[in-house]
């Protein structure tokens, strides 16, 4: 459902408290599989959805989502707009507690925000959201060493003022970490322990095994009722399956592959929870890395040489939308009415030919890549784009971190992935991955497109600004930018005697109110 701006930015958020799951049940630690180690396990760096997966049961924001996929306040109890709407006065959350025992304050706020900014931190998906606090740029060149747009008015209210208005900054999730643990643990503290409020805490991360997390006890929602979690690293979907059926996993993230399986076993499919994904997915093709993508034409015919509803059927068993733009259903700004994108091999040769390359002659080869897992997929890209368009593409397989930092960087010509949604407003897709400016672009730029983007940023109505983001994303696809892929549905099954796991369409929800039975 949308957010309502003018009631969840208005002078006082409800306040919600998470409360921890209690009954007759005997503490444990409950084991999750992800498909890969983290790239990394600390709020500054953490750019990728491995990584936000333990990382979101560690660290909290301003702000948080609940169950149902809706903005609660978090380590934030309310906020009220500062004149203009340049800026933010935030009522932090009193007697919340680090894992290291020490208190909350709006220090850490401070502290937090400049350490994403300064230089040669490396900071990743959270940093962009800061680029509005004024005096960011200076912290970012290195020219001032505190950060002068936030202003510590007690221990427990803080102050963001704006070089222009960012009407969503309360729900970005920016994680907030302890001040204290630099001096306390050293410069790579994240290595050795972790510096959030969450109900869980960093323990011991055993590369390529698993990572894991420690009950908060002094969580300000109530002490969790599970002694930990432990992230198992599976990399085979077949494997995961193969462990949740003999009880070596109470938890299994049901990857594309095992859709199939799960829904055709009555069993299974009784235990598993779902939710529509807020992920898009994405073909990405980058003209400055290959040169037939800077034609319109080109473009288009690779968008209409794949057909997504085969891809359903055939890659994800029916637990699959369509999707035909760069927001998906059920995010606040979904645009139900694009036209759909046809498959259409006939028309997809005309353009190609028109290009001036017929039936692929003159076509450079080219490479797309992709990670162990999405192997499938990309397979049938290669096929289709093969057999239409005669293209010249062979399928290369990366390791996932090395693929990351390629796609991350722009060196990436040509391939295929997802991206989550950070907080629940179709904003974050367009900006994250269209933005000329984002330092996540996947190859497509435009300055009145970016002019749109801006113009959103700064507009509280709802209908307002989701109108703007139809423009924009109307002309991102008119343009063919890229290839909307089917949207997968969410799935993960549940042991039985596990209880209060919960699943939305931002992923699974943070396990503070996790029981397991005797």
């Amino acid at each position: 459902m949308p957010i309502d701006l003018k009631k969840a930015l208005g002078a006082t958020a409800l306040a919600t408290a998470i409360l921890a799951g209690s009954g007759s049940a005997m503490a444990a630690d409950l084991r999750v599989n992800i498909a890969a180690d983290p790239s990394m396990i600390d709020p500054i760096t953490y750019s990728e959805l491995i990584a936000g997966q333990v990382i979101s049961n560690m660290y909290e924001s301003f702000t948080a989502i609940d169950a149902d996929g809706q903005v609660i306040p978090a380590l934030a109890e309310s906020w009220e707009p500062l004149e203009g709407n340049l800026g933010f006065r935030f009522k932090l959350r009193e007697g919340v507690k680090f894992h290291s025992g020490r208190e909350f304050t709006a220090e850490d706020v401070k502290f937090s925000f400049e350490e994403l900014l300064r230089p040669g931190n490396k900071a990743g998906l959270n940093a962009p959201y800061l680029d509005v606090v004024v005096g960011a740029d200076a912290m970012k060149d290195g020219s001032a060493d505190t950060l002068s747009g936030v202003t510590v008015v007690d221990d427990y209210t803080v102050e963001v003022a704006f070089t222009r208005p960012d009407v969503l900054f309360p729900i970005y999730p920016i994680y907030l970490f302890d001040s204290g643990i630099v001096e306390e643990a050293g410069p790579e503290w994240y290595n050795k322990v972790s510096a959030g409020t969450g109900a869980f805490k960093f323990e011991n991360w055993s590369r390529g095994q698993k990572v894991e997390l420690a009950a908060h006890a002094d969580y300000w929602g109530g002490a969790p009722a599970i002694d930990g979690v432990e992230f198992v690293v599976i990399p085979s979907p077949e494997t995961a399956m193969a462990m949740f059926e003999t009880g070596d996993l109470d938890v299994m993230v049901v990857d594309g592959p095992s859709m199939r399986r799960v829904l055709g076993n009555p069993e299974l499919k009784e235990r598993a929870i779902t939710a529509a994904r807020a992920q898009v997915r994405y073909l990405a093709m980058n003209s400055d890395l290959y040169e037939p993508f800077k034609d319109k034409r080109v473009r288009e015919a690779v968008c209409r040489s794949l057909d997504q509803d085969a891809m359903i059927a055939g890659l994800y068993s029916g637990a699959a939308k369509p999707l035909y733009g760069q927001v998906t259903e059920g995010v606040a700004g979904y645009n139900p009415d694009l036209p759909k994108i046809e498959y259409d091999p006939e028309k997809a040769k005309a353009l190609l030919a028109e290009a001036g390359y017929p039936n692929g002659e003159g076509l450079p080869p080219v490479k797309l890549s992709t990670t162990e897992p999405n192997k499938n997929q990309h397979l049938y890209f290669a096929s289709q784009l093969q057999e239409v368009l005669n293209m010249p593409v062979d399928v290369e397989l990366v390791e996932r971190g090395t693929h990351l930092k390629s796609i991350n960087s722009g060196q990436t010509p040509f391939f295929a992935w997802g991206w989550s949604a950070g907080y629940p407003d179709g904003l974050y897709f367009l900006s994250q991955l269209w933005y000329s400016d984002s330092p996540y672009n996947r190859g497509w730029k435009n300055a009145a497109f970016d002019a749109l983007i801006d113009k959103a940023s700064m507009t509280a109505d709802n209908k307002e600004r989701y109108a703007i983001y139809h423009e924009a994303e109307g002309m991102l696809m008119d343009d063919w930018g890229t290839c909307p892929l089917p949207v997968s549905t969410l799935m993960a099954t549940v042991r039985d005697g596990v209880s209060g796991v919960a699943i939305q369409p931002f992923g699974l929800v943070p396990f503070a109110d996790v029981t397991i039975a005797e």
